[in-house]
Formats: C-alpha cells, structure tokens, sequence
C-alpha cells in the first residue's frame, strides 16, 4: 500500500479520481485528504466555529467521500470539495439548530414570542444554495478564481502561484466573476 501511495502522488485529481473509481483503493483517497485536509479544516472551522466538531467533520467527509466519488463525474475537484464541506456543515448546523429548538419548546414554549434564529438561518442557507448555483454557472476561470480569493482567502500571489493565471487575469476574473454572480444572482 506504501508503494502505491508513493506512486499515486504524482497523479492529477482528475487522475486519483479516476483510480479510486477503478481500483477503489482507499490509498487514492488518503492522498486526496493529504492534499485538501487542511483546507477541508479551514473550511469546517469556519462554519461549525468548533476545533473538535471541525475535526470530526473532516473525517467525516472523506470517509463520506469514499462513496460520492464513485457517484459523480467530478470535472474540478478542488470546487467541488468546497461545496461538499459546505453542504455537509450546514446540514451539521441545521440539525444543531433543530435539536436546540426542540430542547428550548420542550422547556416552556410559552416563553418565546418568536424563534428569529430558525428564520434567519433559512434565509442564510438559501442565500447560500443561491450563491453555490451562481458559482457552478460561472465560466471555469472566473469560477476558480472566486472560490481561491474568496473562499479560500488566497492572495493575488498565492492564486497566480497555483493557477496559470497572471495577476492582471486574476484581478479581471475576479471583477468579471463579481459581476456576473451579481447578474446571476438578482435575476
């Protein structure tokens, strides 16, 4: 197993997915978890606002992932992973959510007026469904760009670094990117 996980690191994503859907040997996704679970971590924290929860959650989705890669035809990985983590949060959060609630009106419903928490949080997850919508609807430079900058906090250098990109294309993408999710968006 230590041979192919050597042999393994030189492969693309699109190239460990591939494997993993052919072979699926679970070395493929423990390289995909080398590369993304820092990531992966940054994202959950930022969500769940929890160490132990963020670190739970990220095993979680790469067991999860063990199954859904099989599943799906992924064409960007690094994108897809994003929404995958968010997606499983916000189900992590809603069902967090739900069992306060329920603890809260098995004390004395009568106590609150009204639950803004619940409505607030809806209105938060459509808005972000929306804007996972929009995102996917970008053009694939845009798209990475936005997900880099403002998902992944990169900076200008760090995106250049890991993308083809120049700063100038970056900084148009990025300025396309916004614009067109702000079309999408209030269409």
């Amino acid at each position: 197993m230590f041979h192919q996980g050597r042999r393994y690191k030189q492969y693309s994503n699109e190239q460990l997915i591939a494997a993993y859907r052919k072979t699926e040997d679970k070395a493929v996704v423990g390289m995909l978890y080398k590369r993304y679970a820092h990531k992966v971590l940054g994202l959950c924290l930022n969500y769940l606002k929890n160490v132990q929860d963020a670190e739970d959650a990220v095993m979680e989705i790469f067991i999860h992932l063990t199954e859904e890669l099989k599943k799906h035809d992924i064409e960007n990985f690094e994108p897809w992973l994003f929404f995958v983590c968010r997606n499983f949060c916000l189900k992590r959060l809603r069902k967090t959510l739900s069992k306060k609630n329920e603890d809260i009106s098995e004390i004395h419903e009568d106590f609150f007026v009204e639950l803004g928490e619940e409505k607030d949080h809806n209105k938060e997850e459509e808005r972000l469904e929306a804007l996972s919508v929009a995102i996917n609807r970008l053009k694939e430079d845009q798209k990475r760009c936005i997900v880099l900058f403002y998902f992944e906090k990169k900076s200008y250098k760090e995106i250049e670094l890991q993308t083809t990109y120049s700063i100038k294309e970056i900084k148009s993408h990025l300025q396309n990117g916004k614009r067109n999710l702000k079309n999408l968006l209030t269409a």
